[in-house]
Parts: C-alpha cells; sequence; structure tokens
C-alpha cells in the first residue's frame, strides 16, 4: 500500500489493483521514519578536486613517440 494524496486527504492505495483505505493515525506513524544526524555528518562539506596528471618531459617524449609508432603501425594495416 502506498500513501496517496486524494481530495485533500491521504488514502493508502495498492499499485497493483487500486484498492483504497483512509490513512489511520496508527497507520501514519508506521510510514515514518526518524534518524538522528550526528553533528558531524550534518557540518561536513564535500569537495570535488580536479587533479591533473603532471609528466616530467622524458615522458611525454616517450608517450609522444608511442602514439606516433602505433598510429604508423594502424596506416600500414589499413593499406
Amino acid at each position: 500500500m502506498v500513501p496517496v494524496k486524494k481530495d485533500g486527504t491521504t488514502v493508502l492505495k495498492c499499485p497493483k489493483c487500486g484498492y483504497e483505505v483512509k490513512l489511520t493515525e496508527k497507520a501514519k506513524e508506521g510510514y515514518r521514519q526518524r534518524s538522528e544526524v550526528s553533528e558531524e555528518k550534518k557540518r561536513g562539506v564535500m569537495v570535488a578536486e580536479e587533479r591533473r596528471q603532471e609528466y616530467d618531459q622524458e615522458e611525454m617524449e616517450e608517450m609522444r613517440r608511442l602514439l606516433l609508432e602505433n598510429l604508423q603501425e594502424s596506416e600500414r594495416e589499413s593499406d
């Protein structure tokens, strides 16, 4: 049963067959969920940070050389 607003009141409705029942105070308590959030979680802030990978000159030259070799190989294979 799912709570649904109908004509200003809340009813419990079956999503499969459409059967409806008026929501009582006792049933209303069953649909409430309460939990305490710790102070640590309340005040926490998520920060996303973008990091750039830095390579030294030798690593960059090696990557370029490998890229060129792969491109030349693929060109030879396609011919």
